[in-house]
């Protein structure tokens, strides 16, 4: 097989020349954490513990929202909701529709959340935490429906922080969780327990930083 230069191929490679842009935060010493495309536009997460909404075209800031006290680990959007955790030991959901910057549905955890996802079907909220003091690091469960803290907990998975955590979008009672431990597991909430929900494990031998479901129907990790 031979191999084409890229500069031999520009067509593969179209130019690109960004249509419009917008600072975030002030002062100059905001960092990005993370940004994601939303139905009415961008949400962005900031060093200064802050949401920030843009509109589609022209990227003209909507609002800001102000809840967190610890940084913003991770945000997330299902249709009309906005979802973000926190190193505070929060996952706070808000309603896009309202105006309010109240979240609207607050769940809590005695540790920091890492990372977070809504199962496909939004009947369970799944959370990983950060290795706490007591050489624990937590896989735990929210009922969405009502807020408050975790109503089940997997703490035997993972020896280490709680990298991602990611709800296969084809399988609503399927997850999939990654840590700096090296390891990647997969789980089936359908089964009682911690031990017989475990179906998988992968290890990277290497912090994991980034994972997920990829195929026709997310049946690759």
């Amino acid at each position: 097989m031979s191999r084409i230069p890229v500069t031999q191929a520009p067509s593969l490679l179209p130019v690109l020349y960004p249509a419009a842009s917008a600072p975030v935060g002030r002062g100059g010493n905001t960092y990005i954490y993370e940004a994601i495309h939303t139905a009415r536009g961008a949400a962005v997460s900031t060093s200064t513990q802050e949401v920030h909404l843009y509109e589609h075209f022209g990227v003209q800031p909507v609002r800001t929202i102000k809840y967190h006290s610890d940084k913003v680990t991770q945000i997330r959007v299902r249709e009309e909701s906005l979802m973000s955790s926190s190193r505070d030991g929060q996952i706070a959901i808000w309603d896009l529709r309202q105006a309010s910057s109240a979240p609207s549905l607050v769940f809590k955890s005695d540790d920091a959340i890492l990372s977070f996802d809504l199962s496909a079907d939004s009947s369970v909220l799944v959370g990983g935490t950060q290795l706490n003091s007591d050489y624990a690091a937590k896989i735990q469960f929210w009922d969405p429906r009502a807020a408050g803290g975790p109503v089940k907990v997997f703490e035997d998975s993972h020896s280490d922080d709680v990298t991602q955590i990611h709800c296969n979008p084809n399988a609503p009672k399927q997850f999939l969780s990654g840590s700096t431990d090296g390891l990647l597991c997969t789980f089936d909430l359908a089964q009682p327990d911690e031990d017989d929900a475990l179906q998988f494990v992968a290890n990277t031998g290497a912090s994991v930083s980034q994972c997920g479901y990829f195929g026709p129907d997310a049946q690759f990790v």
